[in-house]
């Protein structure tokens, strides 16, 4: 198995912004973690830690998942 070239290097706010452009762009998780160096399971949890939700895979016409509102975020 191949390791991420900046496997254990923390987040910095260029590598935030390049995050958000790419979801504004909307490439999938598989695509950016590629482009980036890191796991797709790092760009999740960091999409997830800065609040941004990336695009479905499955589902690719929907903007952003619905939240309902019993579980509103």
């Amino acid at each position: 198995m191949r390791q991420s070239v900046n496997r254990g290097r923390p987040w910095t706010d260029d590598d935030d912004a390049d995050l958000r452009g790419r979801i504004a762009a909307r490439q999938t998780a598989a695509v950016i973690a590629r482009g980036i160096g890191r796991t797709q399971d790092a760009v999740r949890g960091r999409a997830s830690t800065l609040g941004l939700a990336l695009p479905s895979p499955t589902r690719p016409w929907r903007q952003w998942p619905r939240r309902s509102p019993a579980n509103p975020q």
